[in-house]
């Protein structure tokens, strides 16, 4: 089975030069836990995790006022928090060999490009996990039913 199958089309992005704050909210208001970076050309050029969001607050959240964090967030680009270049694939690459890149490289998800760079999804382990979940159910409910 593809990469196509079980990817999430449905991603919220952001640009380089957008604010930290802008990153929060999407963090704030999605269930997402990677944000991919796009260019104007709408390429990819990055993704942060909600992960690399928190590890740039972290040395100030315990000091700094509430109104220091605000400008810090205000002004903080994503570009300067963004992996990048990011490990990306095509929606055509089997499962398998998306999770073994996910392992290979310690990463919790890929997004998935076009032949010109440009975004159309993202996938997850839990997205490859889900799908695994889903079709030993079935399965198993299969195996059910042909023993009644």
């Amino acid at each position: 089975m593809s990469v196509g199958h079980v990817m999430s089309k449905k991603v919220r992005v952001v640009q380089p030069t957008a604010s930290l704050a802008t990153l929060r909210t999407i963090f704030e208001e999605s269930k997402f836990q990677h944000v991919p970076v796009i260019d104007s050309m709408h390429r990819l050029v990055g993704i942060v995790s909600v992960k690399d969001y928190y590890r740039a607050l972290a040395p100030l959240i315990e000091s700094a006022a509430g109104a220091t964090l605000e400008v810090f967030l205000q002004q903080r680009k994503v570009q300067s928090v963004m992996t990048s270049p990011v490990i990306s694939i095509s929606q055509d690459m089997h499962l398998i060999e998306a999770a073994e890149l996910l392992l290979r490289h310690n990463i919790s998800a890929l997004p998935v490009v076009d032949a010109l760079n440009r975004l159309i999804g993202i996938v997850s382990w839990k997205d490859i996990m889900r799908l695994i979940v889903v079709k030993q159910q079935q399965k198993k409910q299969r195996r059910h039913e042909e023993e009644e």
